[in-house]
């Protein structure tokens, strides 16, 4: 449930990627969202296990909503909500994630939160595709300092050298290569 979930979902099934069983139901507008909870409410909340969207506790998303109470979906003491994706590691999304669990145990749900697997490449993953690929530049990119600092490391360890084939820029600069 959620628009962002109806978009990514369909779109999935059209080009073939998931095949959706047929006792699953997609909602992306709030008015057939709060139909889907009203129905779920009154045939029993143990019959369902609603997927929505909002983890990162994202203003307006509709986990949010439904730890504010804004829904007619109603958490009460016992239920069960799981985080499968870890919070991103910015203040402002911590600091909403920490809100909607914070809103979520007020309700008196239990939160399972340490069961995501990251899609994210890890080191070695990222040697091997470097080795696969071979590229002549590697420019890393999305991640904190930190985390560029490591890829440097990893690729002069394959035979880049930083400022020659290797390049670390800031979000928004540019890179001119000449062959």
């Amino acid at each position: 449930m959620g628009r962002s979930m109806d978009k990514y979902v369909v779109t999935a099934s059209k080009l073939g990627y998931i095949k959706l069983p047929k006792n699953i139901e997609i909602y992306g507008k709030r008015n057939e969202i709060d139909k889907a909870f009203r129905k779920i409410m009154n045939e029993g909340k143990e019959k369902y296990l609603p997927i929505v969207t909002g983890h990162q506790g994202e203003p307006g998303a509709i986990l949010g909503r439904i730890a504010k109470g804004e829904t007619a979906y109603e958490v009460e003491s016992g239920d069960r909500i799981i985080f499968s994706a870890n919070v991103i590691p910015t203040p402002m999304t911590q600091a909403n994630r920490y809100a909607l669990e914070t809103k979520l145990r007020m309700r008196g749900a239990r939160i399972y939160d340490n069961v995501h697997v990251s899609g994210h490449a890890y080191r070695e993953d990222h040697w091997e595709l470097l080795r696969l690929i071979n590229p002549e530049h590697v420019i890393p990119a999305h991640g904190f300092i930190a985390m560029h600092a490591s890829y440097i490391e990893m690729a002069e360890d394959a035979g880049y050298e930083l400022g020659d084939t290797l390049h670390l820029l800031r979000n928004g600069e540019e890179l001119y290569i000449e062959e």
